[in-house]
C-alpha cells in the first residue's frame, strides 16, 4: 500500500513539474527553476516580479552540534580560476532614489559571549591577502601591498572608513609617512598661528542623540533608536579645538564628511607645534649667548682692573655690606625724556660712582655721589640714543649692582 502511494505521489509531481514546467533537470543533472540550467551551474533559480529567489530555514540542533541556514564550499581551488564561496550582487546601471541595495547583510546576536559575528572572515593559509576587503569603486587588481609577501591583514580597506564610536588599538596607531608616498615636499615654517588656537573642552553626543537628530529619509520614514544602547562615556569630558574655529587658522588640516560635518587631522597639529618649539629653543639659546656676552662684557668694564676712575678700597668691603648699600631700578622703565635712579649709600663709605654702559659694555657716562644715605640720580633722555642701557653703582672700587634700562623715543 505504501509504495502504491509512493508511486502515485511521484506521478502526480511530475505531471505538475511538466504542467508548470517551473522544475527543470537536463541530462548532466543540473537543476533549473524558472530557467532552463546552464552548464556552469549545477542548481540555478530565477525570481520573478514580488518574488525572493531562495529562502532557507533550518532549526537549530542540538547542543554541540552545527546548523548551517546555507552552506557554501569550493574546496582545492585550481591555479587561475577565479573562486567565491559566496558572492552576493545587487547593483542597479542606473542610479535611483527609492529602495535598497545590499550585497551581503548578517544578522547574529544573544549567543554565547564572544560569539556574535554579523560577518566573519577568517584567512588561512600561508599567502598574503585580507580577512575582510573592501573597496570603494571597482578593484579588480589588488593593492600592489596586498601582493606581497607576508602581507595579511584581518581588514583592507581602499576609501574612505568612518567608525561612528571609538576606535581601540592595543598598539597603536600608524600613518603612513613613506617619502615615496608623498610629493611638493618642502620645509615647514609655521607662523604662530598656533597661537591663536583655543582648546576647549566638550562632552559628545551620545548616538541615541545623534540619531534623534537625524533627519528621516522621506515623510512616511521613522527613525528608531530604541534598539540603541545609552553610552556610559557620554558624560565624559574631552578635550580638542572646534574644527570650525581650526579651519580659520589653518584649513588643510580640516576635512568635510559626507554629512557636512567637520573633522580634524590631529596628527597634522603635532610638525606645527614641534616647529614652533624649535623656533622658541633656538630664540632662548640666542637670549643665552646675549645673556653670556653682556655678562662677560660687565666683567670687563665693571671689573677693578677696568674703572680707571675708581679706586680699589677693600677695607671697606664688609662696611658696605652691613650697611646694605643698594641700587634700585630707575623710575620710569622704559622712558623718552628723563628717569630717575635711586640708590642707597652706606654711612662710612667712601667714593660712590653711578657708572652707564650700552650693551657691549662700552661705559658712556658716570655720575658721582657724594651724599650718604637714599639719593637719586636723574638721567636725561637727550644724552643717549633709543635703546637697552646697563647701568652699574659702584662704592669704593666695588660693584654693588647692575641693572637695565630702556630709552625710547
Amino acid at each position: 500500500m505504501k509504495t502504491n502511494t509512493f508511486k502515485l505521489t511521484a506521478i502526480i509531481l511530475f505531471i505538475s513539474i511538466s504542467a508548470f514546467s517551473q522544475v527543470k533537470v537536463n541530462s548532466s543533472g543540473r537543476v533549473g527553476i524558472g530557467i532552463d540550467p546552464t552548464s556552469a551551474y549545477t542548481f540555478q533559480v530565477l525570481g520573478t516580479s514580488n518574488m525572493n529567489g531562495i529562502t532557507s530555514s533550518a532549526p537549530s540542533k542540538t547542543a554541540g552540534n552545527t546548523t548551517y541556514g546555507l552552506f557554501s564550499t569550493v574546496t582545492n581551488s585550481t591555479g587561475g580560476s577565479i573562486n567565491r564561496g559566496v558572492y552576493g550582487s545587487v547593483y542597479s546601471t542606473t542610479a535611483v532614489d527609492a529602495g535598497q541595495a545590499i550585497g551581503v547583510t548578517g544578522i547574529s546576536g544573544n549567543c554565547t559571549n564572544g560569539y556574535n559575528y554579523g560577518i566573519f572572515g577568517n584567512l588561512l593559509g600561508t599567502k598574503s591577502g585580507a580577512a575582510v576587503y573592501g573597496t570603494v569603486g571597482t578593484f579588480y587588481n589588488p593593492p600592489t601591498e596586498l601582493t606581497n609577501p607576508n602581507a595579511q591583514y584581518a581588514g583592507y580597506f581602499v576609501g574612505k572608513v568612518k567608525i561612528a564610536g571609538e576606535l581601540w588599538t592595543t598598539s597603536g596607531t600608524v600613518t603612513g609617512s613613506d617619502e615615496r608616498i608623498k610629493k611638493d615636499i618642502t620645509v615647514l615654517d609655521s607662523s604662530d598661528h598656533i597661537f591663536k588656537l583655543m582648546p576647549k573642552q566638550y562632552k559628545l553626543k551620545s548616538p541615541k542623540e545623534l540619531l534623534s537628530e537625524q533627519e528621516p529619509a522621506s515623510d512616511t520614514a521613522t527613525v528608531v533608536t530604541d534598539n540603541i544602547p545609552d553610552s556610559k562615556d557620554a558624560e565624559k569630558l574631552h578635550y580638542g579645538f572646534l574644527a570650525q574655529e581650526l579651519q580659520q587658522v589653518y584649513p588643510d588640516l580640516v576635512y568635510s564628511g559626507a554629512d557636512g560635518t567637520l573633522g580634524i587631522d590631529y596628527q597634522g597639529l603635532i610638525p606645527m607645534i614641534i616647529d614652533q618649539l624649535q623656533k622658541m629653543k633656538q630664540a632662548l639659546n640666542e637670549k643665552d649667548d646675549q645673556i653670556a656676552a653682556l655678562e662677560s662684557g660687565l666683567e670687563k668694564c665693571c671689573g677693578s682692573s677696568s674703572l680707571k676712575s675708581a679706586s680699589i678700597a677693600t677695607s671697606t668691603t664688609e662696611n658696605i655690606n652691613e650697611n646694605k648699600a643698594r641700587l634700585d631700578q630707575n623710575i620710569p622703565n622704559p622712558f623718552s625724556k628723563e628717569t630717575k635712579i635711586g640708590c642707597f649709600i652706606p654711612e662710612g663709605s667712601g667714593t660712590s660712582v653711578l657708572y652707564i654702559y650700552n650693551m657691549n659694555g662700552t661705559q658712556l657716562q658716570q655720575y658721582s655721589i657724594n651724599g650718604k644715605g637714599k639719593q637719586t640720580v636723574t638721567i636725561s633722555g637727550n644724552s643717549f640714543q633709543a635703546g637697552m642701557y646697563l647701568y652699574a653703582l659702584v662704592i669704593d672700587g666695588k660693584e654693588v649692582d647692575t641693572k637695565r634700562m630702556i630709552l625710547t623715543k
